[in-house]
């Protein structure tokens, strides 16, 4: 069983260079270990040992399945069966992911604390990947007709084939490893840790991302605001040299804020292509939303149902959502399912804060809980990049947020 769930997490350092490409979209190595591992484990739990660890995301996690559930039999009666079977992989998929955070109750404390180091790690070994690619392997634009990827150039993707999912991950992952590398007292872990941290940072800035600098800028800024407000200056002044010589950075910057200003005014004749794209993108998934408010027109069938109406190429990879997590899920699966979904990742946020907030002091008011703390700004980082980009139901980004989250619960019981 550990073997399986291992397996899962180093899904993340292959990224999107292993998958099959199957009804316009993909299907990733972890679509197939993640269900396979979920089978066995509640399997082995309720047929054998008869007994389930509590685990209090599960409520949530099965409503928004449920509703899920419901809006794909609304939506997908009339696709093709080859349509069918990939739109009913998502639902499989999220909760086949929910089961590895459940998993993480099933461990003891030591084992949940080699579990983070080694994600840790693994993070670490995808931002390796992506300095190689950046500076090896720089133009990935021939893989745009071969893949279905965007023609990305001169930007750290690594092996995800995105700058903005692997700005992604960068941005929710490293408030988590400085929550750490505060609350650990051993000095080798901070070292390395302390060494990871600062590689994600510089990869996350070559991604030249606008939606993974705005998650990062927020994450990062909630984390020291609450634990050590004096090295916001010491970003502040970072951040502007890093502006300051790169002229590609200061372009993607500028470019965000013309997007932001375009989002409030609905306006994209004053913004880049790409940006311009992405507001389109939301106009007319909000028209589908209209017609479809309550149940939406079917989780994950946005590829086909989107195609009928002219607002995705189903060819390509990314036509699978909205440019955006919320918008997807509302447009997909209704109010019902937004509110379901918004319930299950809201209680993730919300018991982490309670907990950073009731974790006992050590040196001083804002010491103690880090990890707590951690969590709850890459959260918030996460949900600010999924404005931008269709990341909080990428399994690759989900995949480490459930394990982690598992992990916390876990650490927040008595038993050892």
């Amino acid at each position: 069983m550990r073997y399986l769930f291992w397996a899962c997490l180093l899904c993340l350092i292959p990224g999107l260079l292993i998958r099959i490409p199957f009804g316009g979209g993909g299907i990733l190595l972890s679509d197939f270990l993640a269900p396979l591992f979920a089978l066995v484990w509640f399997a082995q739990k309720v047929l054998i040992e008869r007994s389930l660890p509590s685990f209090r995301f599960i409520a949530p996690a099965m409503a928004f399945t449920f509703v899920a559930l419901i809006s794909w039999v609304w939506g997908a009666w009339d696709l093709l069966l080859k349509e069918q079977v990939l739109t009913f992989s998502y639902i499989v998929r999220f909760i086949s992911i929910v089961f590895l955070g459940w998993y993480m109750l099933d461990q003891t404390k030591s084992n949940v604390d080699k579990t983070l180091l080694n994600l840790f790690k693994i993070v670490g070994v995808v931002v390796l990947l992506g300095y190689l690619q950046f500076y090896v392997y720089p133009d990935i634009s021939k893989f745009s007709t071969v893949g279905g990827f965007d023609p990305h150039i001169g930007r750290l993707l690594g092996t995800w084939m995105d700058p903005n999912f692997v700005g992604g991950l960068i941005a929710f992952m490293t408030p988590l490893m400085l929550g750490y590398w505060y609350q650990t007292d051993n000095k080798k872990i901070k070292y390395w840790l302390g060494a990871i941290i600062l590689l994600s940072i510089y990869a996350l800035f070559l991604t030249f991302s606008r939606s993974a600098y705005l998650a990062a800028v927020g994450g990062l800024f909630i984390f020291f605001l609450l634990r050590d407000p004096k090295v916001i200056l010491v970003g502040v002044l970072l951040a502007s040299l890093g502006l300051a010589s790169s002229e590609r950075a200061q372009q993607r910057v500028g470019e965000l804020a013309g997007t932001m200003a375009s989002v409030v005014l609905r306006d994209t004749d004053e913004v880049d292509a790409t940006a311009k794209l992405r507001v389109q993108s939301w106009q007319r998934s909000l028209i589908l939303f209209d017609k479809y408010p309550v149940i939406g027109i079917g989780y994950n069938t946005y590829r086909f149902r989107g195609a009928e109406e002219g607002v995705v190429d189903e060819n390509f990879f990314s036509a699978g959502g909205s440019d955006s997590t919320l918008l997807t899920v509302l447009v997909t699966t209704g109010i019902i399912g937004f509110l379901a979904f918004m319930w299950f990742y809201a209680d993730l946020w919300i018991r982490n804060f309670i907990r950073w907030r009731k974790a006992p002091r050590r040196n001083s008011f804002l010491s103690g809980g880090e990890l707590n703390l951690g969590f709850v700004a890459g959260w918030s980082a996460i949900l600010v990049h999924s404005v931008f980009v269709n990341s909080l139901l990428f399994p690759l980004i989900f995949i480490p947020i459930m394990v982690v989250a598992g992990a916390l619960e876990r650490q927040s019981k008595k038993e050892n």
